[in-house]
């Protein structure tokens, strides 16, 4: 998928593209679909086993004669795959980007963010789309999903800075518990978002994310570290004993 054509007055649209989405589904119920004949393989010795996640359903599947067992095995794979794109696909960005505005709709939420606010674009990895604001701080992020080629000829075409990777880089430092730099409130968060990640509970991590921007902190992840920097602080100065968070 390619941006469209640049006209006087009419943006120009991003969104995922039908290869891409038509993509995620076949691989998620393929996936899904051999999930599902792999539990039906090891149904009967998961149901002996103490302690096993869901053993009184892999119980009753066990017991249902072939072939009717694999087949039920295969379609719950088959809806479990579906529901995972569903759910990947649901919050997946679209942005129309013209010279002076640009308006990002994920899910639900709709953003209209002027160009004058915007001080960087940049992809983060392979997951989101970020904003940065002239304080430095996020404006947006959102799941990106969109083709990342695409995304950097369109934005460089309306005039926007856009990155290859967070330009800040260099001004992130490790996050440990109670550093004296940051409120008792951000320390919070940032420990329940180290939490959040332990657990792999992605919404909650983005939703901890958010809470932390609000006060002027953003957060990226290496692994399980976290990494900060404050909004509109001085970049941090070289100092060999500082972990620096990767590129």
């Amino acid at each position: 998928m390619g941006p469209n054509k640049t006209v006087p007055g009419r943006p120009s649209q991003l969104k995922v593209s039908t290869r891409r989405v038509a993509a995620m589904w076949v691989t998620c119920v393929v996936i899904g679909a051999g999930l599902g004949w792999v539990l039906r393989a090891v149904s009967e010795w998961a149901a002996s086993v103490d302690g096993m996640p869901l053993r009184d359903w892999i119980s009753v599947l066990a017991k249902v004669p072939d072939p009717y067992g694999t087949v039920l095995c295969v379609l719950l794979g088959v809806a479990f795959g579906a529901e995972v794109a569903r759910r990947t696909l649901k919050d997946s960005v679209a942005v129309s980007v013209k010279p002076d505005l640009v308006i990002w709709r994920a899910g639900k939420q709709t953003r209209r963010i002027a160009r004058a606010e915007i001080s960087a674009v940049y992809l983060d990895g392979f997951e989101d789309l970020v904003f940065l604001g002239t304080d430095t701080g996020e404006l947006a992020r959102a799941n990106n999903n969109l083709d990342e080629d695409a995304v950097k000829e369109t934005f460089l075409r309306h005039g926007y800075p856009f990155f290859d990777a967070d330009p800040h880089l260099e001004r992130y430092m490790r996050w440990v518990e109670d550093l004296p730099e940051l409120s008792a409130t951000a320390n919070a968060l940032l420990k329940a978002r180290q939490k959040a990640l332990a657990e792999n509970a992605a919404d909650d991590a983005a939703e901890l994310r958010a809470d932390l921007v609000k006060l002027g902190v953003v957060v990226r992840q290496n692994d399980d570290r976290q990494f900060y920097r404050l909004v509109g602080s001085p970049a941090a100065k070289d100092d060999a004993t500082a972990d620096k968070v990767p590129a």
